[in-house]
């Protein structure tokens, strides 16, 4: 499977795979933050993140559509960085709005209120657009690896926060703790070294693995949410179970294996010969 793989001709396009995969995730992030944040009627600083979701959406775009045109680069490669501040001043925003009071416990600072993992997701996201765009070869595999075991380590801490409000009952709800540490050292595994034919397997089975515990996690969220209702209450999909927080893994499933697609033998030709110009 792994030498069909490298035969086939998708190659030449996995920078537009890649940078195209992020502007969905910018694009789905936005709904969630939409849906999120309009409970509190968009209070203060809630709109930012969704000026900037379209935004970075369009800058996507831009790089692939104008992708030889300097000023899309900077453009895009500016929108970018202002996703990285976006995240980190939302885990900001939600760790001080969660603090009522100067001796606020732990637990209401990180597990009640406002879930502090969700905004990193834009500095995530955007790390990977960046690194997408700017390395190639097997510096921008490497990366990219090391990027989403970032992602499965935030996962499983967004994970392990969510479900303790329950104090993880049922015990199932530690599937995904477990399952997410296996990604999260598979990737960082395949990104320090180039990985056999077994070892790739072993990698894109955890992935698989993720994939299945993401489905299962949405549909065990789905049903706790219209649990004891006639009718759907939106209140609970938004702050009970939330939808999209299972299928992050999915999400993480996919990217790692995309960051694992080979690279353009063209896009080689090009580095090299642009390195002997330099030189």
């Amino acid at each position: 499977m792994i030498n069909r793989l490298n035969r086939l001709t998708f190659a030449s396009y996995k920078t537009f795979l890649l940078l195209g995969f992020m502007g969905l995730n910018f694009l789905l992030t936005g709904v969630d933050v939409l849906m999120a944040h309009s409970q509190n009627d968009f209070f203060r600083w809630e709109l930012i993140p969704l000026i900037y979701s379209p935004l970075a959406v369009l800058a996507i775009i831009a790089q692939l559509v104008f992708k030889p045109n300097d000023a899309v680069k900077r453009m895009f490669q500016t929108v970018m960085w202002i996703g990285v501040i976006v995240g980190v001043a939302g885990t900001f925003f939600h760790l001080t709005g969660n603090a009522t009071s100067s001796r606020e416990s732990l637990h209401h600072l990180l597990i009640e209120g406002s879930p502090i993992a969700a905004p990193i997701a834009f500095a995530g996201i955007s790390s990977y657009a960046l690194a997408s765009q700017h390395y190639q070869g097997t510096a921008r595999r490497s990366k990219l690896l090391i990027l989403v075991g970032l992602g499965f380590l935030g996962a499983v801490v967004a994970a392990f926060l969510d479900h303790a409000r329950l104090g993880f009952e049922p015990i199932y709800t530690l599937i995904p703790l477990v399952t997410g540490t296996l990604a999260t050292v598979s990737c960082f595994y395949m990104a320090y070294g180039q990985g056999n034919q077994t070892e790739t397997y072993i990698y894109l089975s955890i992935l698989t693995l993720n994939m299945l515990v993401g489905l299962l996690g949405f549909g065990f969220h789905v049903l706790g949410d219209l649990a004891g209702t006639q009718t759907i209450i939106l209140a609970r999909f938004l702050y009970r179970n939330p939808l999209l927080g299972p299928l992050l893994f999915c999400n993480l499933a996919l990217l790692g294996a995309l960051s694992l697609l080979p690279e353009s033998a063209m896009t080689f030709d090009k580095v090299r010969n642009a390195r002997r110009m330099n030189f």
